[in-house]
């Protein structure tokens, strides 16, 4: 009886950690490590775990200090930060499954790295068409990011949801970090669906032209992009009273007459919207769009004598 106890006991002692817990260790599916950049704000995303009721995320330093500890209340399978990473340095993340009170239902997943350099040369500030996602795939996978698309590197500085002003306001802490040579400057889609005037944008964007050359960056301005008014209505979204259609059309013949860039280029179907094959809700878009945006940048960073760098 103490020969079977004692090996008993030392089963116990080899349990697997995983048997410990309720829910199998999520897995990330993010893609930083084979990103040019890692984005300013980072979505981490993971396999969704069965039985799990919310998740943690928390992000480490090389040194193996948490310096972002953020519950996912939500029990989504992916998280965008809401403060940027702006500080060079090494840092990795991981996930796990948890309950309301933040007690552990799964072990802490395999790390995950990324990386923050500085200076860049390229670098890209917008809204969630720059960051990349949609409703279909989270912003930290290559396929949702036209900078993927784009064979010169450029540094994502987009956040979800930013109009122009907002851009504006986070110039000095996003932007000015990074020191970039040249910003693509790519917003005014949020300002026009909500109402804004063709004027206010146009107001905006030069203040954020003003702020580059302020700073020794070259501004370049991107068209915007188009939106597909039928499929944006079937998800019970209502656009602007406003002729959305003609005031991205004023803001975008005066982007082009100031030396700006097409980024829409391609995207629109006969009648200005957004064509359906390249968007699964009416104003992102997907793989097929995203490979068009990125490859005009990319040609017209060509066309302006750029080179492929290593940042």
């Amino acid at each position: 009886m103490k020969f079977l106890a004692a090996v008993l006991m030392a089963l116990m002692f080899f349990v697997p950690a995983e048997a410990k817990f309720k829910c199998e260790t999520p897995n990330p599916t993010t893609e930083f490590e084979q990103m040019a950049f890692a984005p300013v704000y980072p979505t981490y995303s993971w396999a969704p775990v069965v039985g799990a009721e919310f998740y943690q995320i928390q992000v480490l330093d090389s040194r193996g200090k948490i310096v972002r500890d953020m519950p996912n209340t939500e029990a989504l399978s992916y998280m965008t930060e809401q403060k940027p990473f702006v500080e060079v340095g090494e840092y990795f993340w991981r996930v796990r499954a948890v309950d309301k009170n933040k007690k552990p239902l799964s072990d802490w997943s395999e790390r995950k790295y990324f990386s923050v350099t500085a200076p860049v040369t390229f670098a890209a500030l917008g809204d969630s068409i720059t960051h990349g996602g949609a409703n279909f795939i989270p912003a930290g996978q290559l396929s949702c990011q036209w900078e993927t698309f784009c064979e010169i590197p450029v540094k994502n500085i987009g956040r979800s949801g930013d109009t122009t002003a907002m851009m504006i306001e986070r110039f000095e802490s996003d932007v000015l970090p990074f020191q970039p040579e040249v910003l693509l400057i790519i917003g005014g889609v949020n300002d026009i669906r909500g109402g804004a005037s063709a004027e206010e944008v146009i107001a905006n964007l030069e203040i954020l032209c003003e702020k580059c050359l302020a700073n020794g960056i070259t501004p370049y301005l991107g068209t915007l992009t188009p939106m597909n008014a039928k499929i944006i209505s079937g998800r019970g979204i209502n656009l602007t009273d406003r002729d959305w259609k003609s005031e991205r059309a004023k803001v975008n013949r005066w982007i082009l007459e100031n030396g700006g860039f097409d980024f829409a280029a391609g995207l629109e179907d006969n009648s200005g919207e957004l064509r359906a094959v390249f968007t699964p809700d009416g104003l992102h878009q997907n793989l097929r769009g995203k490979m068009i945006m990125g490859r005009n940048v990319e040609k017209f960073l060509e066309a302006k004598g750029y080179v492929r760098t290593d940042g």
